[in-house]
């Protein structure tokens, strides 16, 4: 008799036991899985047969085989069609279930005893996974001696007009200074609430304000007056645009920081996860307390009002000190990588410019946003009577396994492509489902409506700030390995506008009174960095001579004049020329445009032999790409990318399309940075009733007084399109309106 341990519940498997619980004699548990299936292991099972019904079946007729033959006998109809449909995944799942025998095993007792780890190796693998609790288990020792050797430094609270002013004279010259909020999100958000200031002066020494006893704006106005003289110290923190806006909110600004230690460990390797606390483990092999470690998570954590002034002061006082060793290592890691001048020139004057129009925000029209809660409500009424009137009852439109039953049981679509859970009804399927029926395009009008009205119409209004009058989006440095700009809170760069209802949602971002919305758009901005890198000489041309890149495309991959040129032509080339360079393939650009693949082979074929450079680019990247392990872009932004050289081919393919639209994204993403510090300096510096209030991909937003728009207009353009001369023009479409839409 044969038992099982099961080493994590303490218990002993035996015949009865597994019959108590399957239904099943241990001999007939394979036939049992083949028919329920394991997700755990991807078997696939018989989709609709759980395992009451697999052990009744079992017990009936013995074993699969006599199932499957006897299948035309089974009552159930749905069990019936079931196993009919599904005998060869059954069969199949039998042998995934079977234990292989046939395997040499050479059996040595001793190669099972438990050794003693390679404390070295098994550090190294966790430190590199990230893994620190982990490790604070299974290396204790190592653990402490790092924690031995870790932040140890002299702490002052200063809470009183006396203890500030003995503050301001310790640290004033000093060369460098280390801020750290002490704050509940202060890595992320609009930082509104923070319970005091951490300010290291060295490696083993900080101050820390506490604002539960000093008054804030005055104790930053104090503060900020160290930076007005010329042997002024210069600043750094973990992450200083969210220090800045700190300070902005209370009416201050802070000069252009000397360190970020976020920016700076983003640029080094930009697939890192970025917490002070992470990048200390990795850099420098120190441990620092989290704000979770002192207040725990989940329902149990402490409030980060109840943290007493000893915490508070001892995390970010730590945090700010540790700055110091990480500053010098990392400044070392940006010269190695080359990444320093982009470090300094582009990051970090674009925190001033995030900054301030975080906190400039933007204004919302709350009575659009109702009209259109109203219009959306009532499409979605009529869609969803019109999708229960196709499928010739009501259901849940929301619901995956009703859509399941309705489209391939009811209305017997086929399936496309099949998940753990079922058949998918993912959008790529549905699409393809709209060919066969009605009901899924409905389907796909009803999901995108709903996704409007809950991320835009419904949750904008309580982002607006009572203080404001305005959402205020907070955009991410850090957010996208390509180097672009991500946002969140709300995330205006995700706001559809292909369809009608979603470019509507535009309407609802105004200008203040008096003032008018500029918006302006690189136009076409990749394809033309494309043409630079290419260097291919027609693309080139196109671009020179600002002709219709797509249609001028279509004219030469089907060799018929410019004039020839129908809408469904210039259609297909426009989706070849975003398409292709990011490793679109034939299969991907038939589904597109609706074709058969052998025809976007031959539209891929025609496509490369009339743009030879294009395709001595993408080769010569992928390759150099793969000798290096990274990518640059073209102010030196560098990505790595290990998967370049991995074996399986899904892997390596992806990478080596991220390699190609790193290059070609990446290097749009920093003009466009570029451009955006060189028109803040600008406008700043004459004085226009202007702001910079959006960045979404390509395009700029500015809200400016209506007297002043025609000097704007002309600032952003000259910045926009000469940030950086390409080997091809680059070009800026402006518009202005009393709306985000009507500015497009």
């Amino acid at each position: 008799e044969v038992n099982l341990l099961d080493t994590i519940k303490n218990k002993r498997w035996g015949p009865a036991e597994v019959e108590e619980r399957f239904g099943v004699t241990p001999e007939e548990l394979l036939d049992f899985r083949a028919l329920v299936g394991d997700a755990s292991d991807n078997i696939p099972g018989v989709k609709g047969i759980g395992e009451k019904g697999a052990a009744k079946l079992i017990e009936e007729w013995g074993n699969l085989e006599s199932v499957l033959s006897n299948s035309h006998l089974i009552k159930a109809k749905r069990t019936r069609e079931a196993l009919t449909e599904n005998a060869d995944e059954a069969r199949l799942s039998k042998t995934l279930s079977t234990l292989r025998t046939d395997i040499p095993l050479v059996w040595d007792e001793k190669s099972f005893l438990l050794k003693d780890p390679d404390s070295e190796k098994l550090s190294s693998l966790l430190d590199r996974l990230e893994l620190t609790r982990l490790k604070a288990e299974l290396l204790p020792e190592e653990q402490a001696v790092s924690e031995v050797s870790g932040v140890n430094c002299e702490i002052t609270c200063v809470s009183d007009g006396l203890s500030l002013s003995s503050c301001l004279n310790s640290i004033k010259t000093a060369d460098v200074l280390s801020l750290a909020l002490a704050s509940p999100f202060p890595q992320s958000g609009f930082p509104e609430k923070a319970y005091g200031l951490a300010i290291g002066c060295d490696r083993k020494a900080a101050f820390y304000l506490d604002f539960s006893s000093l008054s804030i704006s005055p104790t930053l106005k104090s503060f900020v007056s160290l930076f007005e003289s010329e042997s002024a110290p210069s600043w750094m923190s973990f992450d200083t645009k969210i220090l800045r806006s700190f300070f902005l909110i209370h009416g201050f600004n802070l000069p252009d920081p000397y360190f970020d230690i976020n920016l700076a460990a983003f640029l080094v390797n930009s697939s890192q996860k970025l917490t002070v606390e992470s990048v200390a483990l990795r850099a420098v092999d120190l441990h620092l307390e989290s704000w979770e470690d002192l207040t725990g998570k989940g329902a149990k954590a402490r409030k980060f009002s109840e943290l007493s002034i000893d915490e508070l002061s001892r995390v970010s006082c730590k945090q700010s000190v540790a700055l110091f060793a990480l500053e010098k290592n990392l400044s070392s890691q940006l010269k190695s990588t080359g990444v320093e001048s982009l470090f300094k020139e582009i990051e970090i004057p674009l925190t001033r410019v995030l900054s301030n129009m975080e906190c400039c925000g933007v204004r919302i029209d709350k009575d659009v946003l109702a009209l259109l809660d109203a219009e959306f409500s009532k499409k979605l009424v009529g869609l969803e009577r019109s999708i229960h009137n196709l499928a010739g009852e009501p259901f849940s439109i929301g619901s995956p396994k009703q859509l399941q039953r309705i489209l391939f049981e009811k209305l017997s679509l086929p399936v496309i492509k099949k998940t753990k859970t079922g058949y998918s009804t993912d959008e790529g399927v549905l699409v393809q489902l709209a060919q066969h029926h009605d009901l899924p395009s409905q389907v796909l009008d009803f999901r995108r409506l709903s996704k409007l009205r809950s991320t835009y119409v419904k949750a904008l209004p309580p982002l607006q700030k009572n203080q404001t009058g305005r959402v205020h989006p907070i955009f991410h440095q850090n957010g996208a390995a390509t180097g672009r700009l991500s946002c969140s809170n709300p995330n205006v760069q995700n706001i559809p506008i292909r369809t009608e209802d979603g470019v509507r949602i535009r309407e609802a971002f105004v200008p203040k009174d008096g003032h008018i919305l500029i918006s302006a758009d690189y136009s076409q901005v990749e394809l033309r960095v494309l043409a630079h890198y290419s260097e291919d000489p027609s693309l080139i041309d196109a671009f020179s001579k600002n002709e219709d890149i797509h249609t001028r495309t279509a004219s030469e991959v089907s060799r018929v004049s410019i004039d020839k040129v129908s809408t469904e032509m210039r259609a297909k080339a426009k989706a070849v020329n975003f398409g292709i360079v990011y490793g679109l393939s034939a299969f991907g650009l038939s589904q597109q445009l609706g074709i058969a693949t052998s025809e976007a082979e031959e539209t891929i074929k025609a496509y490369f032999s009339r743009y030879e450079g294009i395709e001595r680019f993408l080769v010569s990247t992928r390759e150099e790409a793969k000798r290096q392990g990274y990518v640059q872009t073209l102010l030196g932004r560098r990505r790595y990318l290990p998967d370049l050289g991995s074996k399986n081919k899904m892997m390596r393919s992806a990478a080596e399309r991220m390699a190609v639209n790193t290059v070609i994204q990446g290097t749009a993403a920093d003009l466009i940075k570029k451009a955006m510090i060189t028109i803040d300096r600008v406008v700043s510096s004459e004085g226009l009733q202007a702001s910079m209030i959006l960045q979404v991909h390509d395009e700029l937003v500015f809200e400016v007084s209506m007297e002043q728009r025609d000097v704007l207009i002309e600032i952003v353009r000259e910045h926009m399109e000469n940030v950086y001369q390409l080997r091809v023009p680059l070009t800026v479409e402006v518009n202005t309106g009393t709306n985000w839409r009507g500015a497009h």
